[in-house]
């Protein structure tokens, strides 16, 4: 029994000193040293109060940094377009409700609008266009149409409606918005794993000429995950509108929340996970968990009483180290090989 205990920790300590180099150990133990000792020096930070609201916060995030997930194992790098998305996703579905249509018609609306725009990015993105200025150039078409929709204005619609449930709603002690962001991350997580679909995904995420040799081209895969991130951006969308009961297009900019832009928010809950840019690697859990730790520090750091300042540097901070840490962990393992 000892004897396979030792050969256990042997195993494990080879492993490290295979992938993880002494200059990675170093960061992250610094890393996770800072987290800790401000975690317990923030008040009221262990509340079961408190531990709700980071878990909702999460799930506003998480819900789009899992459908964002699937673009970038997918090989496509990222859609700088997930804000302008939800923007036009929010209007629609605060202009159905307020129109009088009810939460299940303007829930279908929205998500038929979504799915169009996610259809379109693909297909350019499919065909040959960089993702990046694809995508840039869609957030600015889609916020010109939402500004345009809306005149800039607030769109409110009356309560009581058939979105509360949603949008301010709880079961057992949770929102229910984040029981929807733990049944979607299984889901996604499930879909990566255990269908033909996600392996689909890490095939032509992880090599694009063994993706079209078994028949995977990128042009139907890019479409799809287009279409699944925007799906998320809409029901984030949705779900934010109906605890509100209006919508306005700037909701998602940074004067959403005090952290910086919600696309910066959702790339760094993918980055902060551990998923590769480059694709083939990654899961939605990580982006989920990735969700809940950005959560974490940018709570902590409001009970700390930084502002929106501090709190934007600290996200871009977790981006910069979430790559460096990658990157070293990648080259140390091509080194060993």
């Amino acid at each position: 029994m000892s004897n396979s205990s030792s050969v256990v920790k042997q195993n494990f300590i080879h492993r490290l000193a295979r992938d993880y180099s002494p200059l990675v150990l170093i960061m992250v133990a610094v890393f996770i040293a800072i987290f800790v000792i401000g975690a317990a020096t923030a008040p009221n930070f262990l509340t079961v109060l408190n531990i709700k609201t980071i878990l909702r916060d999460a799930a506003i995030v998480g819900i789009m940094a899992i459908g964002l997930t699937f673009v970038t194992l997918s090989g496509n790098f990222f859609l700088l377009s997930m804000k302008e998305t939800a923007a036009l996703s929010i209007i629609a579905f605060a202009t159905s409700m307020s129109a009088g249509y009810g939460f299940e018609l303007s829930f279908l609306f929205t998500m038929v609008i979504a799915m169009a725009a996610g259809a379109i990015q693909g297909l350019l993105i499919g065909l040959g266009g960089n993702p990046i200025v694809v995508t840039l150039g869609a957030a600015g078409l889609f916020f010109g149409i939402s500004s345009w929709w809306s005149d800039n204005l607030v769109v409110s619609f009356r309560r009581p409606h058939g979105a509360e449930w949603l949008g301010s709603g709880s079961f057992l002690g949770l929102p229910n918005i984040t029981i929807a962001f733990i049944i979607i991350a299984i889901f996604a997580e499930f879909v990566l794993r255990r269908t033909s679909f996600g392996r689909q995904v890490y095939l032509v995420g992880s090599n694009r000429a063994a993706g079209r040799a078994t028949g995977h081209e990128n042009l139907s895969m890019a479409i799809k995950v287009c279409i699944i991130a925007s799906v998320c951006s809409a029901f984030v969308a949705i779900a934010f509108s109906a605890q509100v009961s209006s919508a306005h297009v700037n909701y998602f900019s940074s004067s959403f929340g005090s952290s910086g832009d919600m696309t910066i928010m959702v790339i760094a809950t993918v980055m902060v996970g551990g998923n590769s840019i480059m694709g083939g690697y990654g899961s939605s859990l990580r982006s989920s968990i990735g969700a809940v730790f950005i959560s974490t520090v940018d709570n902590m750091m409001v009970l700390h009483g930084y502002n929106s300042g501090p709190r934007v540097l600290a996200v871009g901070l977790m981006i910069v180290f979430s790559i460096m840490v990658f990157a070293l962990v990648q080259r140390g393992s091509r080194s060993v090989e």
